[in-house]
Order: structure tokens, then C-alpha cells, then sequence
């Protein structure tokens, strides 16, 4: 009995099949076992070059990956044959020169795409292969942080307009730390450029594409090669052994072809060869054709505007039939790059405006003054109240060392303070004021400030607000409790400074790097950013060369880098009821470290 039962279990056990898995992903790129001629190799004199790798391999935007250097007048012919790309030269080389066909991140396998980063062929059509070399990195101008995947050039052709013309003489791309290497290059001085290419024709022709620069033409230093080749590989025959012979490639035999080369006198670099590594700084040019990109009614009483990049003193003005006295109110975007124009009874259907930023014209617009659908639906339509609220979200408690705001849709025309009433504790009342913050007079904050730690009712009956277009509010109520110093941290920098007149913006971020604070600072000190949320933040300093009290970038045809930025490098954890000291010496920055 026993046994027919464990019988019977085994046999319901081996008719159990699962399906095999397919094991872990393949995330090698392909790896070269082979190449006719070697990599590295001398007084190439082929036609044809041919390169065998482990598995069966794919190009990607071979045509835009590709790069030669020297440039060639006809790019080769490049294709896969089994698991090998062959690459035909079609024009007369040049004596005595080194040639870097750089593939990008053409070269993938088949299977899950993966690249080879940055590969390289390498020979020279004269006894030796050229080996100096350039390394370094480049950072976002403004954050410092490294920038991968954007690409390092050099040229040997010095003259300004260079990057918007020609494609470089040589070629590498940044990795994850935003370092590069650029090898096998001839002496001589150079320009050195990174671009971020968007339309990866090696070229700056783009607006929107980032760029950096040094100021100065650099010399690349000296390394003996990776490889250098003791033997010439027998000449290929046309059929090696490869899948098409019935073979596999790695069947192919090739002892030589992964052997150093042992360096000789000629290659060895000088006893105290100098070292230097560049770092790049990259920024995108500020846009500087100003003109509108839209304009229209966004409802009644409301034109908006918007420009192409922030303006400087943006106004318009109507120019058929010109008021004899102001007729609208302005209203700029924080960051000056839209204009709202709000405008009560006109008595006119369409205004004829006249679009300045300062002095010049940038264009002239016709608007009508009320929406089609008001026009045709006036006698229905309901006259809504007008909106109002506090500037401060449920459930949070309110900051005590800010003053009480309230915000209004509408520019306001009048406010009645009787019928705003404050009290402490819901039943003390609290005499207060309350001013307009804003030449639009659509934020107004109270005064004096609230208590610490304190709990308040505030009830604004209806008709307290009327604005431009004569709507009142209803009524609104709101009870709501103040915060307390031991809520906040702060933080204070010991700040050392370089002994120059230079003015400093030194600005509090928060983990996305959006500026929380700033303060213009002149001198070696302590500064305090005072009741700070809990919670990570950045510190950047800025070097205000220009004391336009912003971050500028650079311009690379007037030769201006980008404004010098430090940042702090340690992320800073802010506790409630907790001062955070921290000293900061600022080091002049260099480009070459």
C-alpha cells in the first residue's frame, strides 16, 4: 500500500514539466576577437578592413555615429557580413598620417542592442600611429553636476566660426561622469568644444544645443599606444572562417592579434611629462531675437501676451484711437516672460495694440475686448462673484513670521476693512490693516504680523472687495493655527571669500535645485537663512561679474564663459529647532586642475 502511494506522487512529480526560463538578460556588449588588419596597425596600404566580434552584430545610425579622422572625402562603405562589419575605403590615404575611425555607439549585437561605447579603429599609413592624448570632464555651468553623453571636439583648423562649420578632427563622448579621452592624436594646438548635438551632425547649428568651451588652444601630452602591432597579419583570404564557411568565428585562430606591443625607446613618454586635465563648462546661449509668440483674450477684461524670451520693460500702447488717460494695468510673470494686460469698460469692441519692449516695436495686435460667446450670449449670462482666497493650503499650519495674505482673481478697485474681521482664539478680536502688495492690487498681505503659536478665526463678509469690473466676494471664513519657531531650522554659513570686490549671489536650493532664497554678499561674513522647513537642501554661490543679479551664461563667438558657479558639496539636512553652522571656503576656480 505504501508503496503504491508513493508511486502514484512521483508520477503526478515527473508530469509536473515547467518551462524552461529564459535566463538572465544579456547586457555585454559584443567584444572584438579579431580584425584584418590588427587595431593599431603601420603603413596601412588596404582597401579594406574587416572586424570580427563574438556574436552577430548590428549598426545603428552608422552614417550619423561615424566620425574619421582626418576627415575623409568620401565616407567608407561600412556593412555586416555574418559576425564581422567590413569597412571599405574608397579614396587615396594620406602618407604618414594616423587615421581614428570613431564608431560612436554604432556597434550593437543583434539580440538586446547593447553598444559598444566609444569604439575606436586605429592605424597609420606611416611607421608609427600617433599617440598624444587629451583627457578631462565637463559640468553643467550652472550646477556643476557631470554631463553625460555629450560630445568633446577638437580642431586643428583655428579660426572662430570653426564648430558652426566644420566637423572636428577628433572625437570622443563623456560617460556617466561626464569624463573623456581623446588618443591617438598628432602634436599641434587645438580647439577644444563639447557640444550636446541634437541633430548629431557634429556641428553647432542648433539654438537649443548646449555648448562649452576653453579659452585658450591646448597642446595634447604625450602616451605610448595601447597596442602596437610586432607583426603584420598575413594577408586576409576572401572567405576566412566565419558562419558562411560553416564555422563559428571564434574558430578562427589569431594569437597575435591581442598581443601588447612592447614599447621601444621612441614611445616612452618624458620622465616628468606634465599631466593636465580640462574641464569644459556647459551652458546653453542666451537667446537674444525678441519678438511675440501669442497674444489673445483669455476672457473679459484680460489680454495675454506672450514673448519669445523675458523681456526687459515690455508695455503697449493703443495706436488707432490713443486713450487720454491710463486704461489698463499691467501685470508681468515672474520671470518676465509673459504679459497680462487687464483692462475694465473700454467702450470699444477691439483695441489696436502696439507691442514695445523698451523702445523697440516687436509687434502690433488687434483684440476684441469681450469673447464672442459673452457678445452672443450677454442677456444670459449670470454675473459671478468675484474670487478671493488666502494665500496658505489646508491643512498646514500658517507661518507666524509671514504676513497673512489674501489673493484676488481681479486687479481690486476698493477694499472694506469693516468687513473683514480677525479674531484670536475665535472669539478676541484683532484690529488689523491690510495693504496691497502689488502694483496690480490683486495680493494684499495684513499687518502687523500673527502671533506664534496661536489659533485664528477670520470671517470676510460679502461686498469687502470690489474689483475693476465692479464684482464683490461672497463670504468667506477660514479657522487656522500659526506655527512656532521650534517648527523651523535655520542655517548659517561661515562664508570666506576671495579678497576681490566681486558680488556674490549666494542662493539656498532645494533638492531640485530651484532657488528658495538668495542674498547679495560683498564680503568675507556670516549669513543666516533663517525658518527653514525640515527637510535636504543645496547651497550655490554665484560669481556676479556682471552684477545683473542673475546667473548669465556664456557667448562663445565673444569668447565670455559663463558665470563662475561653487556649490556647496555636501546636501544639507535641516531638523526642526535645530541651527545648522556650516563653513564654506571659496577657492578661486580654474579651468585646468
Amino acid at each position: 500500500m505504501l508503496f503504491g502511494i508513493v508511486a502514484v506522487l512521483c508520477l503526478f512529480a515527473c508530469a509536473n514539466v515547467v518551462s524552461p526560463t529564459g535566463g538572465s538578460r544579456d547586457e555585454d556588449p559584443p567584444d572584438v576577437v579579431r580584425s584584418t588588419p590588427l587595431n593599431y596597425s603601420t603603413n596601412f596600404d588596404r582597401e579594406r578592413i574587416r572586424i570580427y566580434f563574438n556574436e552577430f552584430v548590428q549598426l545603428r545610425n552608422i552614417r550619423q555615429q561615424l566620425l574619421i579622422s582626418p576627415p575623409m572625402e568620401q565616407l567608407p562603405e561600412v556593412r555586416i557580413r555574418g559576425r564581422s562589419i567590413i569597412i571599405d575605403i574608397e579614396e587615396e590615404l594620406l602618407p604618414n598620417t594616423t587615421y581614428n575611425l570613431f564608431f560612436g555607439d554604432a556597434i550593437r549585437d543583434i539580440t538586446e542592442g547593447n553598444a559598444i561605447p566609444n569604439f575606436q579603429f586605429v592605424f597609420s599609413t606611416g611607421d608609427y600611429v600617433d599617440s598624444l592624448s587629451v583627457d578631462g570632464q565637463v559640468k553643467n555651468a550652472l550646477n556643476l553636476q557631470p554631463e553625460e553623453g555629450v560630445y568633446v571636439m577638437m580642431y586643428n583648423n583655428i579660426y572662430d566660426s570653426v564648430p558652426y562649420l566644420e566637423r572636428p578632427v577628433y572625437l570622443a563622448k563623456t560617460d556617466k561622469e561626464g569624463r573623456f579621452s581623446i588618443s591617438n592624436m598628432a602634436e599641434g594646438e587645438y580647439l577644444l568644444f563639447a557640444l550636446d548635438d541634437k541633430n548629431n551632425n557634429f556641428r553647432y547649428d542648433m539654438p537649443s544645443e548646449r555648448i562649452a568651451f576653453l579659452d585658450s588652444l591646448i597642446r595634447p601630452r604625450y602616451i605610448p599606444p595601447p597596442i602596437k602591432p610586432t607583426e603584420e597579419l598575413e594577408e586576409a583570404l576572401p572567405d576566412m572562417p566565419t558562419e558562411e564557411a560553416g564555422l563559428p568565428a571564434t574558430a578562427a585562430p589569431a594569437p597575435e592579434d591581442s598581443l601588447p606591443a612592447r614599447p621601444t625607446d621612441r614611445q616612452k613618454p618624458p620622465a616628468e611629462t606634465p599631466h593636465p586635465q580640462y574641464t569644459l563648462y556647459m551652458f546653453q546661449e542666451a537667446d537674444t531675437v525678441q519678438r511675440v509668440t501669442s497674444s489673445a483674450l483669455e476672457k473679459k477684461g484680460l489680454i495675454l501676451i506672450g514673448f519669445r524670451i523675458p523681456f526687459d520693460s515690455a508695455h503697449v500702447r493703443e495706436i488707432r484711437e490713443p486713450f487720454e488717460e491710463s486704461w489698463h494695468i499691467p501685470e508681468f510673470s515672474q520671470n518676465k516672460d509673459s504679459l497680462k494686460i487687464w483692462f475694465a469698460e473700454t467702450g470699444r469692441d477691439s483695441l489696436f495694440l502696439e507691442v514695445r519692449d523698451r523702445d523697440r516695436v516687436l509687434d502690433t495686435i488687434r483684440r476684441p475686448t469681450v469673447p464672442r460667446r459673452l457678445r452672443e450670449r450677454a442677456e444670459e449670462q449670470e454675473v459671478p462673484p468675484l474670487n478671493i482666497r488666502f494665500d496658505f493650503r489646508r491643512p498646514s499650519a500658517v507661518p507666524h513670521h509671514r504676513p497673512l495674505g489674501i489673493l484676488s482673481e481681479h486687479p481690486v478697485q476698493s477694499v472694506d476693512t469693516a468687513k473683514i474681521q480677525l479674531y484670536i482664539h475665535d472669539s478676541i478680536p484683532m484690529t488689523s490693516d491690510f495693504l496691497f502688495k502689488d502694483h496690480v492690487r490683486r495680493h494684499l498681505v495684513m499687518e502687523p504680523e500673527l502671533l506664534e503659536g496661536t489659533s485664528y478665526f477670520m470671517e470676510i463678509f460679502p461686498g469687502a472687495f470690489t474689483d475693476i469690473f465692479g464684482l464683490t466676494n461672497d463670504t468667506l471664513q477660514r479657522r487656522f493655527a500659526t506655527t512656532t519657531r521650534e517648527n523651523f531650522g535655520n542655517l548659517i554659513l561661515q562664508m570666506t571669500l576671495p579678497p576681490d570686490t566681486i558680488r556674490y549671489i549666494l542662493q539656498l536650493l532645494d533638492r531640485g535645485q530651484a532657488v528658495l532664497d538668495e542674498k547679495f554678499i560683498t564680503e568675507t561674513g556670516t549669513y543666516t537663512f533663517e525658518y527653514l522647513n525640515p527637510g535636504e537642501y543645496r547651497v550655490r554661490l554665484i560669481e556676479d561679474l556682471n552684477e545683473s543679479g542673475q546667473w548669465d551664461p556664456g557667448h562663445y563667438l565673444r569668447k565670455i564663459q559663463p558665470e563662475p558657479v561653487h556649490m556647496l558639496r555636501d546636501t544639507l539636512r535641516i531638523r526642526e529647532n535645530w541651527d545648522v553652522e556650516m563653513p564654506w571656503v571659496i577657492q578661486p576656480r580654474e579651468a585646468v586642475f
